[in-house]
């Protein structure tokens, strides 16, 4: 007999992807922003996994959709290197900061809770606000 019980351990997360793929289709809000809380709080996986996952996913699907913009022509150049400019330097000073001060991960976890629990509604009730 196959053991299947593997299969049946991914069920859940691929009912989720399921329903935040769907509510992602529906809303056009970002994945990250549903997917990262269900992650946490439902399947019990820490906080920095679970951003690290969806930074690493979203650094995936973004660098396939900027490069099919930039093939049909709908990227303004000069908007991107000014953006570069200011968010490359500030993700390398970050980086330096975190690989030569020492931290207590169980603490950043916490930060990542409150920091996820502050900018969530804050981006909804943003959205919520803007006229189309």
């Amino acid at each position: 007999m196959v053991d299947l019980s593997w299969a049946m351990a991914l069920l859940p997360l691929a009912g989720a992807g399921f329903g935040v793929g769907f509510l992602v289709g529906l809303t056009g809000v970002g994945g990250g922003a549903l997917m990262t809380p269900l992650l946490i709080s439902t399947f019990g996986v820490p906080p920095a996994v679970a951003v690290g996952t969806d930074l690493l996913y979203a650094s995936v699907t973004k660098t396939v959709g900027g490069w099919r913009h930039h093939v049909a022509e709908n990227v303004d150049w000069p908007i991107v290197l000014r953006l570069a400019a200011g968010s490359i330097p500030a993700a390398l000073l970050v980086l330096a900061v975190m690989a030569f001060i020492p931290f207590d991960t169980a603490v950043m976890a916490g930060w990542i809770r409150y920091g996820l629990a502050f900018a969530l509604p804050v981006s909804a009730i943003a959205s919520c606000s803007i006229p189309s």
